[in-house]
């Protein structure tokens, strides 16, 4: 399978809107899927992927909701790649990616790069650079 842009635009605005991130990985993701993040850890299969998508106690997101926002994508064959703006928005005090205060706003530029096993994301490789406050 080749992923196409309206179906990578449809990824994002799914991660985008989903609180719990359970049924998105199933729709998106192997079951063995391997996410490499480059400040929280490498992350195998859904427990621990959604565990730290998503915004709850003892999850990498804690206290944060994070919004994609695609920029660039090219695709070939069973791989493609995106450039992403993400903007975090704090929703309480929280220590995601430094120490963040309620109501703040964050923002950084982040490449990914995504090969498909089938019509599922499989291993998942990101380089994320944070943009500092002006």
């Amino acid at each position: 399978m080749r992923m196409t842009r309206e179906q990578c635009e449809s990824y994002e605005a799914e991660f985008n809107g989903s609180a719990d991130k359970s049924a998105f990985f199933d729709r998106w993701y192997d079951p063995d899927a391997v996410f490499v993040h480059p400040f929280k850890d490498t992350f195998r299969g859904k427990e621990q992927l959604v565990g730290f998508w998503n915004s709850g106690k003892n999850s990498g997101h804690k206290g944060i909701h994070e919004i994609l926002h695609l920029k660039d994508f090219i695709s070939v064959e069973d791989r493609f790649a995106v450039q992403l703006a993400i903007e975090w928005q704090c929703f309480e005090d929280t220590d995601y990616l430094g120490p963040r205060k309620k109501g703040d706003v964050f923002r950084g530029k982040c490449a990914a790069f995504y090969t498909l096993d089938g019509n599922k994301i499989a291993p998942v490789q990101i380089y994320l650079n944070l943009e500092e406050a002006a």
